[in-house]
């Protein structure tokens, strides 16, 4: 049974599944509705990837077709079950440092901490690649 077990190891660690990939973080993150769905259109999501965070609006129709609008970004680091992000600091969309608690389980959450508090919940069908640049 170990020797199973340590190639299998050894191939996750290469593949990239250590660090932030493994934490459960690393993506998109819609806000939680009163249906308790996350948003995941039509409003500001969280993007999480490679250690930057960026507050996106994902589908934003422009004169040039729909585009990603980059409206603030920082970046984060992970510890435990907690994620803490650096403040953003831009003239338009400034945001203090916050601290998410991360919810594991059948269906992860980011709880916001602090005031306001807000849940938050993964939107896979987005791509944080392809997000933030």
């Amino acid at each position: 049974m170990r020797r199973a077990a340590l190639p299998l190891l050894a191939l996750a660690l290469l593949l990239g599944a250590g660090g932030a990939r493994a934490d459960g973080v690393e993506g998109v993150w819609g806000f939680v509705g009163t249906d308790g769905a996350a948003r995941c259109g039509g409003t500001a999501v969280l993007v999480f990837h490679d250690g930057i965070y960026a507050r996106v609006l994902p589908k934003l129709g422009t004169l040039s077709g729909v585009k990603a609008h980059v409206m603030g970004s920082s970046t984060y680091a992970f510890s435990g079950d907690r994620l803490e992000v650096a403040p953003v600091l831009t003239w338009t969309a400034p945001e203090p440092a916050r601290s998410y608690l991360l919810r594991r389980g059948a269906a992860p959450e980011l709880v916001r901490e602090g005031d306001p508090p807000a849940r938050l919940k993964p939107c896979p069908e987005l791509d944080a690649s392809r997000l933030i640049p």
